[in-house]
């Protein structure tokens, strides 16, 4: 399950491919801090399945230190009786330019399980998956995860244009994962805070796409500068998922309720 939710924050990530030399003279770090927490509750139409959250630590390693990140789903209520879910995404992440060096998964669904680490060499161009070895990248590589973290810190801005299309690439499930999406508008979203200004964002719809209308997925982030999911919506073969954001903690900027 939590392969979809992080879908759902992911793939409508606004980044813009840049080079390498800009991003790694880039240390700034407006959007988020140690200590934030996001909390999300999962629905099925009206009845809540799960609750996901986000979380961010500062831990050592060596002589250095990284920026640790940490997603989690896990079903809740009646949503047990069909299958007990308990996913777990982690990335290490570069404090200075926001890259990872090291992700990792653990995914237990019922009776399926999968645990997978890769690791980063950004200057050699290449990732190696415990589970099935070396992998050339190009440099702008990210998990999934810290995707999320990057784009947040790196590319949001509220200078968006209707119909703009950006880009960027992720390795995922152990093969390169390139996302599109464009901006469409900027809403006000009511949520149990008040209403947030939200900037909206939906998949660009090309042959691969497993969206086939745009508004078969909508992600709404907050135009305040911390950048979060306020409200997911997806269609699926099961009906309408939903994520909305119950919880916060830390926020580097105060969260946008007008």
């Amino acid at each position: 399950m939590f392969k979809h939710i992080l879908f759902l924050f992911i793939l409508l990530l606004p980044l813009k491919l840049i080079s390498q030399i800009d991003i790694d003279s880039i240390t700034a770090n407006n959007a988020y801090g140690p200590g934030e927490k996001l909390v999300y509750a999962i629905k099925y139409g009206a009845v809540k399945g799960g609750e996901a959250s986000m979380t961010i630590d500062i831990i050592p390693s060596g002589d250095t230190y990284y920026y640790y990140v940490r997603a989690s789903a896990v079903t809740t209520g009646l949503a047990t009786n069909f299958a007990k879910i308990y996913d777990v995404y982690e990335s290490y992440i570069n404090i200075s330019n926001g890259y990872p060096v090291k992700s990792a998964r653990n995914i237990r669904e019922g009776k399926y399980s999968l645990y997978n680490e890769v690791l980063f060499f950004r200057d050699q161009n290449y990732v190696w998956s415990l589970n099935s070895g070396k992998h050339t990248i190009p440099n702008n590589t990210l998990d999934l995860l810290s995707a999320f973290y990057f784009a947040r810190r790196h590319m949001f801005n509220n200078n968006f244009y209707s119909g703009q299309t950006i880009s960027l690439t992720t390795f995922f499930e152990d093969k390169i994962f390139p996302i599109k999406i464009k901006y469409k508008e900027t809403e006000r979203v009511k949520t149990k805070f008040g209403k947030v200004s939200c900037l909206l964002f939906v998949p660009v719809l090309e042959v691969n796409n497993p969206f086939k209308k745009e508004d078969d997925l909508q992600v709404w982030f907050s135009d305040d500068g911390n950048y979060i999911p306020v409200k997911i919506r997806m269609k699926s073969k099961i009906g309408v998922i939903k994520a909305e954001l119950i919880d916060y903690e830390n926020l580097k900027n105060p969260l946008g309720v007008k």
